[in-house]
């Protein structure tokens, strides 16, 4: 690969982002919210969250409530609880400092090869490679490697192409600039060759075969969970639940259960001591994540008696300041009183 043609175009096409640079706090921040996320809907968290967290050891004083909701709407809620951990590691071992050795970023939580990498090569220009998908399908593309990267051993296969091209680069541009071209050249579909600085030895673009790679096997297609989910009201309160499971652990949630007949639900709840005024059916609500979908059926529920000991009542007005994932945000709390007082 010629690396100076791509460090050249870098440096003349690429993005103004927010958190281009070499601050290491900068870069740890916005490497973190970007895995899974597009750059585009980063932007604006990135640039909230820096104002009220400009340092590690600002971010290391909020507590993990705080910050998910600071960060409510982004997904994947468990990188920010490991961010929180990380930042107080940094603190209390590393002077308030993000680390400049490989072996001290991959000790903290949340930092894996990736982030190590993206951090130690552009903010400290050391060669280190950083491969995500763009970079996979970057060089898989450039060299015609036809190897399933689904599968470990190949991925570390051409984590190793990676490191030796870095070894030959301007650490902090090349990082960069590859990541740059898999963004907004060399895309998944439809890519951009006729603009590509590299296409000329590329081997997919040689023989017209983009489509083509990288190989990736396909998985298993996402489970389907049904829920009942319970917006529970009692005297201008709602119930809230904090999640203890591993997906969206530390978020809120609507009370959520298992689908089953109504009759078998209120069964249940009576044997636990939980007894209701009414309860009303009101719609149905999707949500995909990576890897399962929601169908959630949405009842209002009127509370009589004592709550559930998983629950927490909030005054209506209150409800908004708990961090909340998108898949029950997007039950759309207005609407589904103003229902319920219709159906009153």
């Amino acid at each position: 690969m010629n690396i100076a043609i791509l460090e050249t175009w870098y440096l003349d096409h690429h993005r103004k982002l927010p958190f281009r640079g070499k601050d290491p706090y900068q870069i740890w921040v916005s490497e973190i919210m970007l895995q899974q996320t597009q750059v585009e809907t980063v932007l604006p968290f990135f640039e909230r969250f820096i104002k009220r967290y400009p340092t590690v050891r600002a971010l290391s004083q909020t507590d993990d409530e705080t910050l998910k909701k600071q960060v409510e709407g982004l997904g994947y809620y468990r990188r920010f609880s490991h961010m929180l951990r990380a930042a107080k590691i940094m603190v209390e071992q590393h002077q308030g400092n993000v680390p400049n050795t490989y072996q001290d970023l991959i000790a903290l939580p949340g930092i894996g090869e990736y982030t190590a990498g993206a951090i130690l090569s552009i903010a400290y220009q050391l060669p280190y490679a950083a491969t995500d998908g763009n970079v996979i399908r970057v060089l898989s593309r450039y060299y015609g490697i036809k190897d399933d990267m689904a599968l470990v051993k190949n991925r570390k296969k051409i984590t190793a192409l990676h490191q030796s091209l870095i070894e030959q680069a301007h650490p902090e541009i090349y990082t960069q600039a590859v990541m740059e071209l898999g963004a907004l050249i060399c895309k998944p579909k439809k890519p951009q060759c006729q603009i590509c600085p590299i296409r000329a030895s590329c081997i997919a673009y040689q023989q017209n075969a983009t489509s083509e790679y990288p190989v990736i096997s396909k998985t298993k297609s996402n489970a389907v969970f049904q829920w009942m989910t319970m917006i529970v009201l009692k005297e201008g309160s709602i119930a809230l639940r904090k999640r203890q499971e591993t997906l969206l652990e530390g978020m809120y949630e609507y009370p959520q259960y298992e689908k089953t007949t109504i009759e078998n639900w209120l069964s249940s709840m009576n044997q636990q001591g939980v007894m209701f005024e009414s309860v009303t059916y009101l719609l149905r609500v999707s949500h995909v994540f990576s890897h399962q979908r929601w169908e959630m059926e949405v009842y209002v529920a009127r509370l009589k008696g004592s709550k559930h000991p998983d629950w927490v009542m909030v005054p209506l007005s209150d409800q908004l300041k708990y961090p909340m994932a998108t898949a029950h945000r997007k039950i759309n709390l207005s609407d589904i009183l103003k229902k319920d007082d219709e159906n009153a």
